[in-house]
């Protein structure tokens, strides 16, 4: 049998070029697989949530300003468990010594307590007294010392001898006003009982400027290795922490999670080719293109944006799933014409006249879908409509150029043999007969699960949203060693060991935005401690030189009395005797432990405001976030000038907020652009046919995730104008293929192409279902909402549109019988 080819001569020359020219095809092919595979092995993952925002958003801005102008606050913690305090003591002690002399570049400062910090507040605590103190101190000593009588222990009222001193009370005070080292035993970061130690490693700015990963493994192995020569008591366990160990971790087990699901989705995808086509080669015919898809989507990537974030990083498995369909509805009719002997090129010709305009269709609508990701300027949707649309259409180019080429070449079977049965028709064919011979009770049942899917709507959309942002954490990572080991921690440093930060433009304006934090924080509750380096200096430069001069005076009137006084008593009064080089201080005095959290990476202090979320609140919970950001994102002062603040607060509060205002518009223009492409496709009844299925379709899945409370976050929105186009594709091949074969053969249309939409719906459930395994919840509920949307858009196509055209093709026929037996009509047709 030879195809016509003067009816369609584009479609026609596309199979003689592929004829002619299949083994330069699979070569090209080959060489631009090695190119791409060279770029995806430069591309990398980012997990920051900071990249899923506009650059050009004020809450990325100023969070890049802030990393420019703040010193890193990264760390590695070591902590050191066992039965033995001492030896976990010696042990810590040994190790900062080790880690110290390594004198690596990376690390900045490695710490083993508050010892510093120690030492110097009690070497000025005197400067830390009140005032007025110091001044009541001055005239009792004075007074005292006029009765020749020991000054640090004579009362004035009684004259008791044993009385406490002014200076006595002083230190006192102090002690029990500063409670800020009590929890530190002597002055270590441990338990109290000494069961647990713990040793920070803090380390340099430039070591996240590097990029986190190879110096973060550097500065492990050596850590451990230092451990491992220090170890020798076979009870006591030692670990590492910390947020850099953290954010590996996370960053680890996604990219697990995704090899994971694309690895899963590729052989669950050739299992059911294999099940469906009942032939061996029919697996790589229909997994190359899909794979020269993916391939060349991932290079755009690498070229376009350099990585892959936590949005767009499990593309691979969507776009095998997805991007596999054209070449399964290709395949379907090209085994169709080898079982009623065609030879190869005449099937070739036959396949793709028949199929290039509906997967065509297909592959447009669904990069049409990506592509109203695209518009926005939020990259977690940006990015994912860019990769998503471009493997689209190349899955889709592939199959037009590759699948023939593989069918030239490798398909040797001769016109004459009989093919096997695809297995899907044979159980496609039951089904087709029942819809078709009950349509109005198929299209009752349909009506009546559509009106079970709007129940649930009015409570849910009324608030959608996923505000536990725990969830969206790895859950694998939540419960490492690491982690485990950070909870202990908690204890002796409480929830971090750093806070977030507003930074002033001057050093003016501090008191005004720590005032402003807390009057605004009157009303939320969400914030703990609000402090600036002055808070820790003991007053401002004035105030100090007049403490100065009263501690002067005491301790001259200590050495004037000191020898009037047993040796027991001279010994407390040169114990309490206020030291000789106190000197105002200035924040470059404070130790380094607290200047680490005020000082920005060119040495200026006096510009950063820190603060604390309050322990007792639950810092995953996205509402208090909100509230956070309310109070520290925008700060108006006085003179009219902002200063504005980020952080995870404030990234949260404009993802929700990106997700809430970019949503609608790219859920809309989806729509828009698949109704379009749509009423171009087929004539306006088509059209709205092919619309209604699909839109039938996503509002059973928008019940059934409310109906599962499924909350929206900003993974899995995604799902929802992506399913617009993609299962366009499904009801638009029926369609089509009822278009070209007439009423006559609906029977068979719902039997090999519904069996074949379904099977690309099967691949693209299987790219969704692989997340359905990841260990971060975001992926699975993607995942979950996506397959809903497959499995309501798949039945629309293949039962409610069929049962729908039937009825229609009855009233058509009704009206012609009419028209047909109406005289008036016959008559004037027949004149």
């Amino acid at each position: 049998m030879n195809a016509d080819h003067s009816e369609r001569p584009a479609t026609g020359a596309l199979t003689r070029l592929v004829a002619a020219h299949a083994p330069l095809v699979l070569l090209v092919t080959a060489a631009l697989l090695a190119v791409a595979g060279w770029r995806i092995s430069k591309l990398t993952l980012n997990t920051d949530f900071a990249e899923l925002l506009p650059a050009s958003d004020s809450a990325v801005v100023v969070l890049k300003e802030m990393q420019k102008r703040m010193t890193s606050l990264s760390s590695l913690d070591v902590v050191v468990q066992g039965p033995d305090a001492t030896a976990n003591r010696r042990f810590v002690d040994e190790l900062a010594r080790r880690l110290r002399a390594l004198h690596d570049p990376v690390i900045d400062e490695v710490t083993t307590g508050v010892h510093d910090e120690q030492a110097f507040f009690e070497h000025n605590k005197y400067l830390y007294a009140p005032l007025a103190d110091l001044e009541d101190a001055r005239t009792r000593i004075a007074e005292t010392s006029a009765t020749r009588r020991s000054p640090l222990f004579a009362n004035l009222d009684d004259q008791d001898p044993r009385q406490p001193s002014p200076l006595a009370t002083i230190e006192r005070r102090i002690a029990d006003e500063n409670h800020r080292f009590d929890k530190f035993p002597d002055n270590y970061f441990a338990y109290p009982d000494g069961s647990l130690y713990a040793v920070v490693i803090w380390l340099r700015s430039g070591f996240l400027e590097a990029g986190p990963g190879e110096h973060a493994a550097d500065v492990i192995r050596k850590a451990t290795l230092a451990l491992a020569a220090e170890r020798h008591d076979p009870t006591m366990k030692v670990g590492l922490t910390g947020n850099v160990i953290t954010a590996a971790e996370e960053k680890n087990a996604l990219e697990n999670d995704l090899k994971m699901a694309t690895a899963i989705s590729v052989a669950l995808v050739c299992l059911v080719v294999l099940l469906y086509f009942r032939r061996l080669t029919a697996v790589p015919f229909m997994v190359v293109p899909a794979l020269c898809g993916v391939a060349f989507a991932l290079a755009f990537a690498q070229l376009a944006f350099g990585f892959v974030n936590t949005a767009t990083g499990f593309m691979g498995a969507i776009i095998v799933g997805n991007g596999i369909n054209y070449a399964i509805v290709q395949m379907a009719r090209y085994e169709e014409e080898r079982r009623r002997g065609r030879a190869v090129l005449e099937a070739i010709d036959v396949a793709l006249k028949s199929t290039w305009r509906g997967t065509g269709t297909a592959a447009l609508a669904a990069a049409l879908a990506y592509g109203s990701l695209a518009i926005t300027d939020f990259r977690g949707f940006n990015q994912f409509g860019w990769i998503g649309g471009v493997g689209m259409l190349l899955s889709w180019l592939a199959t037009l150029l590759v699948l023939p080429s593989l069918w030239v070449i490798f398909d040797r079977r001769g016109s004459a043999i009989v093919a096997p049965t695809l297995g899907g028709i044979r159980f496609a064919r039951p089904l087709a007969r029942l819809v078709l011979g009950h349509p109005r009770a198929v299209l009752a049942i349909g009506g009546a699960v559509t009106l079970l899917a709007i129940l649930p709507l009015p409570k849910y959309l009324r608030d959608p949203f996923e505000y536990d942002f725990d969830k969206l954490r790895n859950q694998v990572s939540k419960h490492s060693d690491s982690e485990v080991l950070s909870g202990k921690l908690g204890p002796i440093f409480g929830r971090s060991l750093s806070p977030s930060f507003v930074l002033a433009d001057r050093a003016e304006q501090v008191p005004e935005i720590r005032a402003t934090l807390r009057a605004r924080d009157e009303s939320r509750h969400v914030l703990g401690e609000v402090r600036a380096i002055e808070d820790f200096l003991p007053g401002t430069p004035a105030v100090q030189q007049q403490k100065l001069k009263l501690l002067d005076d005491i301790r001259k009137l200590i050495d004037k009395n000191v020898n009037l006084v047993d040796d027991e008593e001279a010994a407390t009064l040169r114990r309490l005797r206020p030291p000789d080089d106190l000197a105002v201080l200035a924040p470059t005095a404070l130790p380094s432990g607290i200047r680490r959290f005020y000082t920005e990476a060119d040495g200026t202090m006096g510009r950063i405001v820190a603060y604390f979320a309050r322990q007792d609140i639950n810092v995953w919970d996205g509402r208090v976030q909100l509230k956070l950001s309310e109070v520290v994102r925008d700060v108006k002062l006085v003179d009219g000038s902002r200063v504005r603040s980020s952080g995870w607060a404030v990234i949260f509060a404009a993802m929700l907020d990106a997700v809430i205002h970019d949503g609608p518009i790219v859920t809309l223009v989806s729509f828009a652009a698949v109704l379009a492409l749509m009423l171009l496709l087929a004539r306006r009844t088509g059209a709205w046919l092919i619309v209604g299925s699909l839109c039938v379709g996503v509002l059973w899945m928008v019940g059934g995730v409310a109906a599962a409370g499924v909350r929206i976050n900003f993974l899995n929105f995604i799902a929802l104008p992506i399913t617009f186009g993609i299962a366009a594709d499904y009801g638009a091949n029926v369609y089509l293929r009822y278009q070209q074969d007439g009423v006559a053969s609906l029977e068979n249309v719902v039997a090999a192409t519904g069996s074949a939409v379904a099977l690309c719906s099967l691949t693209t459930i299987i790219g969704y279902g692989a997340l359905l395994v990841a260990d971060t919840e975001g992926l699975r509920s993607f995942g979950a909402a996506a397959i809903l949307g497959e499995l309501a858009c798949i039945t629309t196509a293949v039962i409610l549109l069929p049962a729908a055209i039937v009825l229609l093709e009855r009233r058509r026929a009704s009206r012609i019988a009419a028209v047909a037996s109406d005289p008036d009509i016959v008559k004037e047709v027949a004149r």
